[in-house]
């Protein structure tokens, strides 16, 4: 199967047949690719890791584990392009990879399955609820209220899938304005509460690796801890979005594939249930190497770097609350956190109203992660279950905008009626952001080996030698994956083991 003979229509890679097509799409220009999939990836990951967790371990412990964070956030960087190599080459996303390994429907049930184990239980909505509550009160006690607040930020994610011509696209322009909101507020509140010390403590902390022995896990348990390694970047199942917003996007190959489009405006529309790899003319191996270039260096440049910079911003501010204005931060452990940070900002401008601000650029970042999720959730079930179960494209009459918003809606109805549960039961939402960042931190020990399987003994087997040599990873590549796993799997290892009482 390596060579390619001019009668050939389709050759076997794993499980299934993957066709050809004899031109690929020319790569447009770096500035076009900026707002895009890179972008929902870096709005949907700065969310409970960067506003919660990391400065909820800055108010305990100061920034002396940022060189943690950044190595977790290189490795997720290097892993998420990874899974999304393939989709570029050929237009599959990555659970469509994993089926040529274990089949269409094994692998729609079990990496949905995943996915819904990891994200169907609210905890990461309820957070932004309880953000708005802070802000505008009622209706209602506390707990009624945030319940309130957050059935009405899935209502409006409901709302943009319903009225989208492509929700994709929307979800693009909405995460976008979310980071340019945060930023400018970040800017300003640093500007005021940050001094020369609170940065070089972040930056000895960020490139001087240490490990305050005597702060976990008294301080911070390995269980919130092993949850910030996770939820530096997007986390776990969300990465494997990447792929599915390239695909969408129309990114190389892609553009064979479809895109959903939204339940009013888009039109009935059918996706291709694999994807097709490019003939091997020197014209398609050099445009394809162009996109994943340029995919690469957008992805580093936005979803890498702004992603760390923000969570440095979130921890300096916190930090220089406790050093600089004395703001008594240890003890915190939940989303209370989010109100300690506007009461920082508050202090150092001596204003309410400015705390206030912050508090909606809280909830505008939460809001954002909400939508992501929610979207990524019914995009990666909706599009996997069309793939692989004819009966559901019967269903929906190989419609997969019918199947995505009835699937959207379904989850939007579960997690209202599951943040309702959370509620009654005084479940904290922080538990139920920590058990979700620890099942995926799990997913993205589990998905390393799998990937790799699957470009060196699968793809590079079985597509013609001239493919495999232009898409082929860098040496350093699977070494990098292989330290990651032993890396994610030391803190899931602690956290769990603290989770069941096996740490003595």
């Amino acid at each position: 199967m390596g060579v390619l003979n001019s009668s050939e229509k389709t050759i076997i890679v794993g499980r299934l047949p993957i066709g050809f097509k004899p031109e690929a799409p020319p790569p447009p220009p770096l500035k076009n690719l900026i707002i895009g999939p890179a972008i929902i990836t870096l709005g949907l990951a700065i969310g409970s890791g960067e506003l919660i967790f990391w400065p909820i371990m800055s108010a305990n412990i100061g920034p002396v584990l940022l060189w943690a964070a950044l190595i977790s956030l290189i490795f997720q960087t290097v892993w998420t392009l990874e899974m999304a190599r393939w989709t570029v080459w050929t237009g599959e996303h990555w659970v469509l990879q994993m089926a040529r390994l274990h089949g269409l429907v094994s692998a729609a049930v079990l990496w949905g399955l995943f996915t819904f184990l990891a994200w169907g239980f609210g905890g990461w909505a309820a957070a932004g609820g309880r953000s708005l509550y802070v802000l505008v009160g009622g209706p209602g006690e506390e707990s009624f209220a945030t319940v309130f607040w957050a059935i009405i930020l899935f209502l409006i994610v409901w709302i943009v899938a319903l009225l989208a011509g492509v929700v994709r696209e929307w979800v693009e322009y909405i995460l976008t304005f979310k980071m340019v909101i945060i930023w400018i507020m970040l800017l300003v509140s640093l500007a005021v509460v940050s001094s020369l010390d609170v940065w070089a403590d972040v930056i000895r902390g960020t490139f001087i690796p240490s490990w305050p022995s005597e702060a976990i896990p008294e301080k911070v348990p390995y269980f919130t801890l092993a949850s910030a390694i996770a939820f530096i970047g997007a986390g776990g199942t969300t990465n494997m979005w990447y792929s599915f917003w390239v695909r969408d996007a129309g990114y190389g190959m892609g553009v064979y594939i479809g895109r959903i489009p939204g339940y009013l405006r888009g039109r009935p529309t059918q996706l291709e249930i694999v994807g097709y790899l490019p003939e091997p003319t020197q014209e398609n191996l050099s445009r394809l190497s162009e996109w994943w270039s340029r995919v690469r260096s957008v992805f580093w440049l936005v979803f890498f770097l702004l992603n760390f910079l923000t969570a440095v911003f979130f921890v300096a501010l916190v930090y220089s609350g406790k050093k600089n204005l004395g703001i008594e931060t240890e003890g915190v452990g939940g989303v209370e956190v989010i109100e300690l940070q506007a009461n920082i900002v508050a202090e150092a401008f001596g204003s309410t109203v400015i705390s206030g601000i912050f508090l909606i650029v809280a909830a505008v970042l939460l809001f954002g992660t909400q939508l992501s999720l929610t979207e990524g959730v019914a995009r990666q079930i909706a599009d996997s279950a069309y793939v692989a179960v004819e009966g559901f494209r019967r269903i929906f009459r190989n419609d997969i905008r019918t199947a995505y918003f009835a699937v959207i809606t379904l989850f939007v109805i579960w997690s209202s009626l599951w943040i309702s549960l959370i509620n009654l039961a005084g479940i904290k939402p922080v538990l139920l952001l920590q058990l979700p960042a620890n099942i995926n931190l799990l997913f993205q020990i589990i998905s390393i080996p799998l990937t790799l399987y699957f470009i060196y003994f699968v793809a590079s087997k079985s597509v013609p030698k001239e493919i495999w040599n232009a898409m082929k990873p860098h040496p350093i590549v699977p070494l990098l994956l292989v330290l990651a796993m032993l890396y994610w799997g030391f803190f899931a290892t602690l956290g769990w083991m603290e989770k069941f009482g096996l740490l003595g």
